[in-house]
């Protein structure tokens, strides 16, 4: 005798197809919550990635670099009035620069007992030298004062390691004695097209304009260090 067998139901077959698709309906979830979790937390860079910006200390309060940046500038607004064989502005310069040059609060560098003395005499030969050259009259001893004080306040900047910006120290290999000397001058730039002569300048009688990018850097201070972010 043979058994067939059993018919099976819809009600039998249900249950088996409604566990079918919980199971599908579950893996379908867990894919879309992973592709959405790594969109909303994306992965944090590795150490090959770019790292944070040091950043500039000074060893000098705040005081002390804005003095001596205003002193910069007075110092540069003064090369300018070169390049530009104004007299008037010159001295209109002058005057600025010693306001500021008397203002540096060098007492300051007291707490360096080993350097204090020197600073403080070339502070005194930056001063003589800015009242020297508002005494004389003519441009080209004005220029012979310029080489002076630009050679004293390079080496005073050096002393106290400014670091709050780089300084250029400039040469123009015929500035003086009728182009037979060098003289220097202090620059914020160092590029060629930025240059401005400020002993040749923009009205030389011999070469005009020509020369007014006409000199090299021979030195420079950059005492800046850097902190780098944790």
């Amino acid at each position: 005798m043979v058994i067939l067998p059993s018919v099976i139901t819809f009600d039998q077959i249900f249950p088996l197809m409604k566990k079918g698709l919980l199971f599908i309906t579950l893996i379908i979830v867990a894919i879309i919550a992973v592709i959405g979790w790594k969109f909303v937390f994306p992965k944090k860079r590795g150490d090959n990635g770019p790292k944070p910006e040091g950043l500039t200390v000074s060893k000098h309060s705040n005081g002390f670099n804005e003095s001596v940046n205003s002193a910069m500038n007075s110092y540069y607004t003064l090369t300018e009035s070169f390049v530009n064989w104004d007299t008037t502005k010159i001295n209109a310069s002058l005057s600025e620069l010693k306001v500021s040059i008397d203002s540096l609060p060098i007492k300051e560098m007291e707490k360096d007992s080993a350097i204090y003395p020197t600073v403080q005499t070339q502070w005194e030969s930056i001063k003589a030298e800015i009242i020297g050259m508002q005494a004389d009259t003519s441009l080209y001893e004005k220029r012979e004062d310029l080489n002076m004080l630009s050679q004293q306040l390079f080496d005073l900047l050096r002393i106290v390691k400014y670091d709050a910006a780089k300084v250029y120290y400039q040469e123009c290999p015929m500035g003086l004695n009728n182009y037979e000397s060098s003289a220097f001058w202090l620059s914020a730039n160092s590029e060629t097209r930025n240059r401005r002569n400020p002993y040749l300048g923009l009205h030389d009688p011999k070469y005009g304009k020509a020369m007014l990018t006409c000199g090299s850097t021979r030195d420079s201070i950059n005492f800046a260090t850097a902190r780098t972010g944790n």
